[in-house]
């Protein structure tokens, strides 16, 4: 689901849980680093987001990818703070 479509067509007031692909976990770092970074910091700076994978981490996504991609949501939100 495209969140920044979404957010563009219903505005601020559409609250947004998520928006994250979950299948680019099973990706390099890079590709999960451009999932991220083009995804959330503009649904963070508009606010009522909140990031998110969407669904539950499968077992074949490797512990360094899953590690990487939460590491690299804090490192993103705490610059918001």
């Amino acid at each position: 689901m495209d969140y920044l479509g979404i957010r563009r067509e219903f505005g601020r007031d559409l609250r947004l849980i998520g928006g994250i692909d979950l299948d680019v976990l099973q990706a390099d770092e890079t590709t999960i680093r451009q999932e991220i970074t083009s995804k959330v910091p503009p649904l963070l700076a508009q606010g009522g987001y909140i990031p998110l994978a969407d669904g539950r981490v499968r077992p074949n996504v490797p512990l360094q990818h899953y590690v990487y991609y939460r590491k690299l949501l804090e490192e993103i939100t705490q610059r918001r703070g």
